[in-house]
Formats: C-alpha cells, structure tokens, sequence
C-alpha cells in the first residue's frame, strides 16, 4: 500500500490537525442526542474525511496442538468428506455408570440392553440426507483413569461390535438414535443386577466403557448429542426387562447414565492445500502458499490469521489521523453450500509472531478490542441484497490506532474463529466451547485470489494546506 504525501505549509495545520483528531475521538465516544459544546469550531474548508479500501492484507492459517473436550455437553459423531479440509472424523468416548448400583426382582425377566443417544436438535452438519453407519464398541480401559482429554486421543476398544445401526438422521424432528446391544452383554448385566451384584465396580468390570464409531466410508452428516441432566431427556445406556404376572404384563428398565466423556475430532488433509500445514504451531501456512486461500476449522483448531504490515505507515503521512477501521471478511463461494454452511459468527483474537496468544493479568486470551465500548470484536454473518454480498464486518478500530500509536510496529496479529473463548485460562481455555464441539468452518480468499475474501475499509481525517 502506498500514501500520497504532499508538502504542506508550516502554518498552524498541526494545531488544527490535533483539535480534529481530538474531534472525531469525541464524537465516537457520543451517544445519539448528546450536546456537544465547544468555543470554537473547526473550519470545515481546512480537512477533509477520506476512506481507503487497498490496505495490504496478509492472510495466513495456523494449528492449534490441541482442543480440551473432555466433559463437552455435547457429543459429536460422523464423518464426511471435504474438499478443502480433507476427511474428517468424528467419535464420542464415554462411560456410562449407576453410582449407587442396580437390584431387579427375582422375577423379572431380560428384555434387551439400549443405547439411547439423544440429538442436540441444535447441531448438525454436513449432508444430512446421506445415511451414518454406526457401530457401538466397549473400551478396553477405562477413561476415567486420566483427567483431562484433546481432540486427538484415542482410548484402545474392542474391534468387535456390540451394537450396530444404519440411519438418516433428523435430529430436528427425532428425539433419540436407539441402537439395541449384544443380548450376551445384556444378559450379563441383568443376571449381575438381578443378584444384587451390579455396583459401579462390577459394572466397570463388564463394560470399562463405550465408544460410538462412524464408517470410515461414510460422506454423511456429522451429528451432536447431548449428555447430562435428567436421565429421562438424555444419551443413557439402559436395561430393559418385565415382570410377568397372572394380571398384567409389567415392563421397568434401569438407566445408566452418562458420567464422564471425550470426543474425537480428527481430518486427513491428504490431498488438500492443508497437507502442507506446518506440524510446529508457531510456523504460519501463507496463502501465497495454498492457492491464495486461507482456513479455519472448529473441532480440529485451524484458525485463519490477518495481519497489517503495512498498515503503520500511515502514520509517517503528514496531518494525517485514523478514525475508523473495518475489517471485511467474505468466504470463498465455491466453498459455501448448504450442506456445508459458514460460522453464524466469528471472533477476533490477539496473537504475537510466534501464534502465541496475548493474554490479560489472568491469563484469559485477549480479545480484540472495540474502540470506546465493551468487550471484543465479533461480527455475525450478513446478506447484504443491495449489493448480492454475504460477508462479516469488524471493527477493529482499536487495533489500527494501537499500530499508529506503537514505537516498535510489534503488535501482532488477529486470529480469526467461531467462539470465543471460555473462562479456564492455559491449556483448558477451549473447554466447553463452540470451537472445541462443532466442525464449522470458513476458507477465504486473499486479495490475490479472483474471489478476493478481504478488505480493510479504512475512514481517516487530512487536513487540508492552505
């Protein structure tokens, strides 16, 4: 990017250019209807209001060494392929256990043993008219045995399955996924309760734990469902049984809840722009290296990064000042289908050169900041008719006065995601977020690419020479 600088005189254009910038600051910090009083009112001949939209924007996708999903609300299952990102996977580990134990009469007899998952009608992804393979697997330890979980561990399972099912998934319209269990498990279950023999150790010693798997061929939908709460509303295993006597038929069933889990979130970017992404987490994929695009991945942590190199140089430009700054984000549309859909909204982060986070006297990463008001930079995802544009719009007004103001030019970057980040601060900061149990994600095309996918709209005061 390069500034037109002119020679200006050396009248009072200083004084005046300090009474504007003080001006425009003010006025950003005013709420609709305030009273604005003032002695002397700059002459509007002397400055103009200026905007820019060919600001030098580089664009960049980092990894992240992993995502804490241990104890996520939500469990997430399936695979599919994408074009950009290659296959991605996803698997839920979890233990389902009856602290206090189970005790069925003498008389009662085995029904069946049930998987009964709920849907989290609030999350699905991918092609959902395409049918999930599933296979139910016991773990061959138990793991409960570590505290914390990524999205990359695996805990070993017994390759044969106890249960098995082939859907389409409505998660919209559908409450639960039932997959019936090995009747020998069942039985076994049962045999135990029935003896009053069935305490949480005796359980861990038949089942140590289960897992969910999707085919490895299946191009589906990837799914979430819920764990936790009222047993009557969430994924439990369950043994049903009845009582048979001369006046009724007596049906009864014991719930095992759900009591800790971890899912799995992996993509083999065999074949995809993304192999190329570098295995240390500090090391930037440039876009000039992958086509001219730029990515970011919920699930996997992928994260697009933007940076400014240039931006600073504005503020050698004479009688110059900076009132507004946003940044335009536009996906990629060959990227964008419906079944494969853009974050709803994304959040904007601060990182040094090495990718690693800024972060607060408590060690919470920091945000971008807006300018004179609350909280971080977020935009949500906009259709614009007028112009036919989908796109996301920040203010990062903050971030462009903090690079004039700066004596090192080292302020970093921004790193772009789908949420923000939770209240744990260190290695957990990603627990229980967005970012940690979804598969979203976004590709972008720098200002090389034919589908340019950013822009930095830039509003700044010049004082005029007389």
């Amino acid at each position: 990017m390069k500034f037109q600088s002119n020679s200006f005189g050396k009248s009072s254009i200083v004084s005046k250019l300090l009474i504007i910038i003080g001006f425009a600051f003010s006025l950003a910090a005013c709420e609709w209807g305030d009273q604005i009083e003032s002695l002397n009112q700059p002459d509007l001949d002397d400055f103009a209001v200026l905007s820019a939209d060919t600001v030098t924007i580089q664009l960049s996708t980092i990894g992240t060494d992993s995502l804490m999903t241990g104890a996520a609300s939500r469990m997430l299952l399936g695979t599919y392929k994408d074009p950009y990102f290659g296959r991605v996977k996803t698997m839920s580990f979890f233990q389902a256990t009856k602290d206090e134990g189970a005790n069925i009469a003498q008389e009662a007899l085995y029904d069946s043993l049930i998987l009964a998952l709920k849907f989290d009608n609030a999350y699905s992804y991918g092609d959902s008219t395409k049918p999930m393979n599933l296979t139910v697997h016991r773990l061959l330890s138990n793991i409960l045995d570590k505290s914390a979980y990524w999205n990359h561990n695996s805990t070993p399972y017994d390759p044969t399955p106890i249960g098995k099912t082939t859907i389409i998934a409505r998660p919209r319209t559908t409450s639960f996924l039932k997959i019936k269990l090995s009747d020998v498990l069942g039985k076994q279950v049962f045999q135990k309760a029935q003896n009053n023999q069935l305490t949480g150790e005796d359980w861990l010693d038949l089942v140590k734990g289960l897992v969910v798997v999707p085919a490895a061929t299946d191009n589906g939908p990837i799914v979430g469902f819920k764990w936790g709460g009222n047993f009557e509303d969430t994924t439990s295993v369950q043994l049903h049984y009845h009582i048979p006597s001369v006046s009724e038929y007596k049906k009864d069933s014991t719930i095992f809840k759900i009591k800790a889990s971890y899912n799995q979130t992996v993509a083999d970017p065999t074949g995809t722009q993304l192999a190329k992404l570098p295995e240390n987490k500090r090391i930037s994929l440039s876009s000039t290296q992958t086509a001219n695009q730029a990515f970011m991945q919920a699930g996997t942590g992928i994260m697009i990064r933007v940076d400014l190199p240039y931006l600073n140089n504005f503020k050698y430009t004479k009688y110059t000042a900076i009132n507004k700054a946003f940044l335009k984000i536009k996906p990629l549309r060959a990227s964008v289908t419906n079944p494969l859909r853009v974050p709803p909204v994304l959040y904007l982060y601060r990182v040094d050169k090495n990718n690693q986070l800024y972060t607060d006297g408590n060690g919470a990463p920091l945000p971008v900041s807006i300018l004179g008001g609350q909280g971080g930079a977020s935009a949500a995802f906009f259709t614009d008719l007028v112009k036919n544009e989908q796109y996301y719009r920040f203010d990062i007004s903050s971030f462009a006065t903090e690079l004039m103001v700066s004596e090192t030019n080292d302020v970093g970057g921004i790193i772009i995601r789908s949420s923000p980040y939770g209240s744990a601060t260190g290695a957990y900061r990603d627990q229980y977020t967005e970012f940690s149990m979804s598969v979203d994600r976004l590709v972008v095309g720098d200002q090389k690419n034919s589908d340019k996918g950013v822009e930095l709209e830039l509003y700044y005061t010049r004082v005029k020479p007389k």
